[in-house]
């Protein structure tokens, strides 16, 4: 049972080094790639004005965590198509890349994420003039591989316990100190001895979201609410 209950890195700097060594560190990647419009926008501004340096690139490249040969091909890019300015670094998307359906992911649930197995009912109903011909097995599984995210690949196959494995840890946005706690109540895969028998004993805990620091836990041998009620009622 996962659940949850709404209670009211460090980094080093990072730099480059030579040509291709980059040292990581520092900004998230997700804002690192949102400061890449605006960086080679400057940098363009610059050359335009005649006043960019092989210094500006170098201290961009820096900045972004990659390096100075990415950034100069950023702006050759940017250069000869203006689009690519919005996101530097991204590959182009062609307006007939192929793209997971509503239908192929009906198609995956239906055959457990069996890519293979998608594309022989595909090419059955093209066949029968129920629908276009699919694409190639290598396009329909690198579609699959970019659009459905690995726990979605990963339930697909092996069900929901496969699932968490990927998606339910962690998996909330960190907001601050003990407005958000999961939960867990589980059995856990050892056996202690209990009144001379030999049990699995259930242990329930309470887990702050934003700093992983667990909150609460209580142990059983038994099953049921009476855990998780002491596990609610321990330290804060």
């Amino acid at each position: 049972m996962t659940g949850a209950a709404g209670l009211g890195e460090g980094a080093s700097r990072s730099g480059v080094h030579g040509e291709g060594e980059v040292v990581r560190g520092g900004l998230p990647p997700l804002s690192l790639s949102a400061l890449r419009g605006p960086a080679v926008r400057r940098l363009l501004a610059l050359r335009q004005e005649q006043r960019l340096t092989t210094r500006h690139v170098r201290l961009m490249a820096q900045s972004l965590e990659v390096t100075e040969r990415t950034v100069w091909r950023w702006l050759a890019a940017a250069e000869r198509d203006e689009s690519a300015v919005a996101e530097p670094g991204a590959r182009a998307q062609s307006k007939d890349r192929f793209s997971v359906t509503p239908e192929v992911r009906r198609l995956l649930a239906l055959w457990k994420g069996n890519v293979a197995a998608v594309h022989r009912e595909l090419t059955a109903r093209a066949a029968k003039g129920e629908g276009d011909p699919p694409p190639s097995i290598p396009t329909l599984h690198r579609a699959v591989r970019r659009d459905l995210t690995p726990g979605e690949r990963a339930g697909l196959a092996g069900g929901e316990r496969a699932a968490r494995k990927h998606d339910v840890f962690l998996a909330r946005p960190r907001g601050w100190r003990n407005q958000v706690w999961e939960t867990d109540h589980v059995q856990v895969p050892v056996l202690v001895e209990v009144d001379g028998k030999a049990r699995r004993p259930w242990i329930t805990w309470f887990t702050d979201c934003s700093t992983n620091a667990c909150r609460g836990h209580a142990g059983g041998s038994v099953a049921g609410v009476g855990a998780g009620r002491a596990a609610f009622r321990g330290p804060a």
